[in-house]
């Protein structure tokens, strides 16, 4: 169970990181696309640290299999 809710809360954080940094461009908004694209810049490196947590602790719950 805690390793499909951590699959979930890492594809959410990938995604979610994704939406804010560059969701405003997609929608053609450049001057809020520019403020999101600040965002992103901003938040990069603790969305990585997030990534490499959230990834270790999936490796680390995933059942073994014999």
């Amino acid at each position: 169970m805690s390793n499909s809710l951590l699959r979930v809360l890492l594809l959410v954080w990938v995604l979610g990181y994704l939406l804010i940094s560059c969701g405003s461009l997609v929608g053609g908004d450049l001057g809020g696309g520019l403020v999101g694209l600040v965002a992103g810049a901003v938040l990069l490196i603790p969305w990585l640290v997030g990534v490499v947590i959230l990834g270790a602790l999936v490796w680390i719950t995933n059942p073994r299999r014999r």
